[in-house]
């Protein structure tokens, strides 16, 4: 009877506290003093209370029990507990079952014919150490015991089994399994998405110092080297010199004050070449709230800032003579108008035309005219200073921009210019000559104004007779 009071009590705690809405029923029969049972139903009436399947746990347990009338009592009892159970009755047996169902955990009798227990718990334990195994016996020898605590058994029940008890049990481990579950299904999603970073990003980790602990594939073939000879260095040793200090100075501070920095960089391989990637810099905090590492996530956008240098040059750039446009010279005349007004430094402008250009075009032809425009700015270019800003006005119309030139300055390098160009042989019968007017900034100066200036003095010099220099 006390084996019945013992499911009775499994029962009423698993399916029992229905509260005063629900029956709970039990039929057995057992013959003469040991309790068998042959019949077991439980049926409840409760609205809007749980059935048993929803009360399952989901996990799988493998019962092995070499003991029929054992293994079949308790079977039954586990069917209504577990979602999927598989039942063996032997060590052997059971290790083939485990070899292909895998389940989660493992509830055996030590004592058994071809394999016992503990042999089978510890080749279970050798295929996956994380399965949960339990232990029923009605012997509690310290040697079994101490095998149990080696092989790493998680729990150990004395037959006859308290259903109650092992109820209590698999719901911890099911909570446990869960646990467990979660994590590694959170690991796998974790794994994807640092393959899908990796797979198109350049990944580094560094230290609080800034010394590289982690480089991925993708960053060691776009920087040409291997992980030994990267890790333990500083991160500084890829960037391109000059570094801008000012620069890293503010990323630092950003990142040192636990923010995200975004910019880009250019970077050098190992080869020496050149390129740039676009950076995400992302500090990682402890438990504690302070920073522990930073995580740099970048991808290469060399093609992208290439082209739209490209762009750039072009924009600015007379297609023909490869110099300066119109654009680009009114751009570096307004940087520079700021600075002179700023720093009282001073700038002269050179406006220069080619004279009688139509006839060139009229008896060489175009083609001949566009080598002779040519040939003229590689004259200019080998008279004046590398600060000076040379730019295709429009058709035969040449500026020069001479920054801190005082007006003396620049008349002298106009005349020197004038000089140049009419001994030149443009590989032509006539001679090509040019007129230049030339100005100097002046108080209150707008770029209009200096220009209109300049205009002015090269059309005097047009008017006195051409192939000479006029000041404004």
């Amino acid at each position: 009877m006390q084996q019945v009071d013992s499911i009775c009590y499994y029962f009423l705690c698993r399916y029992g506290g229905i509260g005063r809405h629900a029956r709970l029923r039990i039929w057995w029969d057992y013959t003469s003093s040991e309790f068998e049972s042959r019949y077991l139903h439980v049926c409840y009436v409760s609205a809007g209370r749980r059935t048993m399947r929803e009360t399952m746990l989901d996990i799988s347990v493998l019962y092995v029990e070499d003991e029929l009338p054992t293994r079949d009592k308790i079977a039954r009892i586990l069917k209504r507990e577990v979602r999927r159970l598989f039942l063996a009755e032997n060590g052997k047996e059971g290790l083939a079952l485990f070899e292909l169902h895998h389940p989660d955990i493992v509830i055996t009798d030590i004592k058994m014919p071809v394999m016992d227990g503990l042999e089978m718990a510890e080749r279970i334990k050798a295929i996956d150490n994380d399965v949960h195994v339990v232990l029923t016996t009605a012997h509690g020898e310290a040697d079994y015991l101490m095998k149990s605590i080696k092989v790493g058994v998680d729990k150990y029940l004395m037959k006859p089994v308290d259903m109650s008890t092992l109820s209590r049990i698999l719901r911890d481990m099911s909570r446990i399994i869960g646990i467990a579950r979660e994590l590694k299904a959170k690991t796998i999603l974790l794994e994807e998405y640092k393959r899908a970073v990796d797979e198109s990003n350049i990944v580094c980790k560094t230290d609080t110092e800034g010394r590289i602990a982690y480089v991925n594939d993708e960053f060691c073939k776009a920087y040409g080297y291997n992980r030994k000879e990267l890790l333990g260095r500083d991160y500084k040793v890829i960037l391109h010199p000059p570094v801008d200090e000012g620069m890293l100075l503010a990323m630092q501070a950003t990142i040192s004050s636990k923010r995200i920095w975004k910019g880009i960089l250019e970077h050098e391989n190992k080869r020496g070449h050149s390129y740039f990637v676009d950076v995400t810099i992302v500090p990682i905090l402890g438990a504690d709230g302070e920073i522990v590492e930073f995580i740099y996530i970048g991808h290469d956008v060399t093609e992208l800032v290439d082209g739209t240098e490209r762009l750039k040059r072009l924009s600015a750039t007379d297609i023909l003579t490869q110099i300066y446009n119109r654009m680009a010279f009114n751009d570096f005349l307004d940087a520079e108008l700021q600075r002179t007004q700023r720093y009282k430094t001073g700038i002269s402008l050179i406006m220069f035309d080619i004279d009688h250009f139509k006839v060139v075009n009229d008896t060489y032809g175009h083609l001949a005219g566009d080598e002779a425009l040519k040939a003229l700015v590689k004259v200019v270019q080998l008279s004046i200073r590398k600060v000076d800003i040379l730019a295709r006005w429009g058709g035969e119309e040449f500026m020069i921009l001479a920054p801190e030139a005082t007006l003396e300055a620049a008349q002298e390098l106009a005349e020197r210019l004038r000089k140049a160009i009419e001994i030149h042989d443009f590989s032509l019968t006539e001679k090509i000559t040019v007129s230049l007017g030339v100005t100097t900034y002046r108080d209150q100066d707008s770029a209009d104004s200096i220009i209109k200036r300049v205009d002015n003095a090269l059309y005097r010099a047009k008017d006195k007779g051409r192939n000479r220099v006029e000041t404004g």
